[in-house]
């Protein structure tokens, strides 16, 4: 089983923000929940006014982008990730924000900010991206006021079994990951490694599937995991049009395909 950690493709995988939008576009346009994943994230976020947030592993910032009527205008941001690419997306997405953001490259392992210094830590689905997880927490805690809160959302066991039995039916050998993503820090492990550091964990999960009636972005999608998972290992060259049109054939027998989604988040204090 490939370690997606200790790759050099993970890193080509965040360089852009261009395989993170193929796989957001996959939630977008077919989430059975139409309250909606970014939405449910800052509803639970519990932001007051005149707050100091750091967010690791912010991606192109679409979260804020998409949420920007809510969030007030007097708190002040700090969007970072290990991507350079990325914190160039995120200034892109956010150029009409009305708070103060600042933009940082910053590997979780070695937060550059002083002790007790933020009301709010956030880390999206990137905790088992961090090669030594108990690092990063370490480092959040420390940065972290003592009356401040830490949030991270992560997959469960069940997310994407149904996409995992389709590319195993295609080749065995194909590896998604989804294992060692929630090995790593997923919702049934989190607690136990976030309460090493947090007097108070709670966890909410958000009920999904996805109901997929077209081909195009679900290969999209798949043909996105680079460093995540050995997908595109397998799936090269002329393999490529032959997963196509494997995936089309899916389609056309029974005219769309549901995937149950498993994933939540962690409220730390």
């Amino acid at each position: 089983m490939q370690n997606f950690k200790d790759t050099t493709e993970m890193k080509e995988q965040y360089k852009t923000d261009k395989n993170l939008n193929s796989r957001v576009m996959l939630h977008q346009l077919y989430s059975t929940n139409k309250f909606g994943w970014s939405k449910w994230i800052f509803q639970n976020y519990q932001i007051k006014s005149g707050q100091y947030i750091l967010e690791l592993g912010c991606g192109n910032a679409g979260m804020w982008s998409s949420n920007s009527d809510i969030i007030l205008p007097d708190i002040r941001l700090v969007l970072s990730d290990f991507s350079e690419g990325m914190i160039e997306a995120s200034k892109i997405n956010t150029k009409d924000a009305k708070y103060v953001i600042d933009y940082a490259v910053i590997d979780a392992q070695s937060i550059p900010y002083d002790d007790d210094m933020f009301d709010i830590v956030i880390a999206n689905h990137m905790l088992y991206h961090v090669p030594d997880i108990d690092k990063a927490l370490t480092e959040i805690a420390r940065v972290l006021k003592p009356d401040g809160t830490f949030y991270a959302t992560t997959l469960g066991n069940s997310n994407f079994k149904e996409l995992i039995d389709i590319l195993y039916d295609y080749d065995p050998q194909i590896d998604f990951a989804m294992e060692l993503i929630t090995e790593a820090f997923g919702l049934e492990t989190g607690e136990a490694l976030l309460s090493r550091y947090f007097k108070s964990v709670e966890m909410l999960r958000y009920e999904d599937s996805l109901h997929i009636t077209e081909p195009q972005p679900l290969i999209d999608y798949l043909l996105s995991s680079q460093g995540i998972g050995n997908i595109n290992d397998i799936i090269v060259d002329d393999k490529i049009a032959d997963f196509a049109k494997y995936i089309e054939g899916l389609f056309t027998e029974k005219g769309y395909i549901d995937i149950q989604k498993d994933a939540g988040m962690f409220i730390c204090k």
